[in-house]
């Protein structure tokens, strides 16, 4: 039950409509009256939003760097740069046989971080090893210091 923003009916069952460009709750008597057509929605957006209303399993990656023993080796970058260079291969040839984009090679020579699949398939297809075992002094332990710091109250204590 709502009210009509067309006639000003209190109390009455309402529908969303479309007017010109906009969207008014109106009831079944202006409906019929003036000819308008309840909301509708395409059939695929009804289904992308039931779909998208219902979480979906998450699959669980086979991630790389999850594992606590090993980690990217810090000169990853160079790594890549001389094995390529060692095969005589070009940034275009090293992408097309690991059928990734020349992009993702200039930018994993030049530091950033590629992907844990763009890493194995660097260590297949050059045949080095980017994953190196993590070592112990890199495991840092925080101590917990005081339980908490000086407050107000504190303050005003050490005044008096």
């Amino acid at each position: 039950m709502g009210e009509c923003e067309l006639c000003g009916a209190v109390k009455v069952g309402v529908k969303r409509v479309r007017t010109g460009k906009t969207e008014v709750a109106a009831c079944t008597r202006c409906i019929d009256k003036m000819n308008l057509a309840p909301k509708t929605e395409a059939p695929g957006i009804q289904r992308a939003r039931s779909f998208a209303s219902a979480p979906s399993p998450k699959k669980r990656k086979n991630d790389i760097m999850s594992r606590s023993s090993k980690e990217l080796a810090d000169d990853f970058h160079k790594r890549i740069a001389q094995a390529r260079g060692a095969r005589n291969w070009s940034q275009q040839q090293l992408a097309k046989k690991m059928a990734e984009t020349v992009n993702i090679i200039k930018s994993a020579e030049s530091g950033k971080r590629p992907t844990d699949n763009v890493i194995r398939k660097f260590e297949r297809v050059l045949s080095i090893d980017l994953m190196v075992e993590r070592s112990a002094n890199e495991n840092r332990h925080i101590n917990a210091g005081p339980s908490r710091g000086m407050t107000f109250g504190d303050y005003l204590n050490d005044l008096r």
